[in-house]
């Protein structure tokens, strides 16, 4: 570990290891594979954040291009594009929220309970459970068609939108996905053969 306080810094080596009170009770395997699907859990999640981030980019993109062509197809399509990403965006990410009592009044959706999902994996010092995989699998398969959703709208009515944009000399929406940083797995834990 390095901490570093001003210009000062310092090094110090540490173990990670085994919280004694759960010796015999799990194992150095089964803690990385609990690290290794809450891992798989937060990148889910992130997609799931990240989709949400690109709609609203590409949405926000459409208003703007709107404000300046008078273009009767363009306003059309630009319409049709708004209208089929927020179906996506409703699944992924409770849109209705606006205050502190809107949780409460509107369900939660794919974004926040995989979220959930990975607090209940990480609660204890323990593996996964076979439900915990079962739910991961069902709400991993409801995200991954609602970003295939997002991905056909940008692939066809979006770059279609561009064309007549570019027609109307008219800047093209950018559809680039948020940049992410790269993750840096832990290593995983050594085992010293005490369990």
């Amino acid at each position: 570990m390095r901490l570093r306080v001003g210009a000062v810094t310092q090094t110090q080596e540490f173990e990670l290891k085994i919280d004694p009170r759960l010796e015999g009770k799990v194992t150095v395997a089964q803690l990385q594979e609990q690290f290794d699907f809450a891992i798989k859990i937060r990148d889910r999640v992130s997609d799931a954040n990240e989709a949400v981030v690109r709609v609203r980019n590409v949405k926000s993109q459409v208003d703007d291009r709107l404000k300046q062509s008078s273009d009767p197809a363009i306003t059309r399509l630009g319409g049709t594009v708004k209208t089929k990403l927020s179906a996506p965006e409703e699944e992924i990410y409770q849109v209705r929220n606006r205050s502190n009592q809107d949780p409460l009044n509107y369900p939660i959706k794919l974004n926040n309970k995989l979220a959930a999902l990975m607090g209940v994996v990480g609660r204890a010092e323990a593996p996964p459970t076979a439900q915990s995989y079962d739910v991961f699998h069902h709400l991993d398969t409801l995200l991954q068609r609602q970003l295939d959703v997002v991905e056909a709208v940008i692939g066809a009515d979006v770059a279609q939108l561009n064309q007549l944009l570019r027609n109307a000399n008219l800047a093209p929406i950018d559809t680039a996905k948020p940049k992410r940083e790269t993750t840096v797995a832990a290593p995983a834990i050594p085992d010293d053969g005490q369990r």
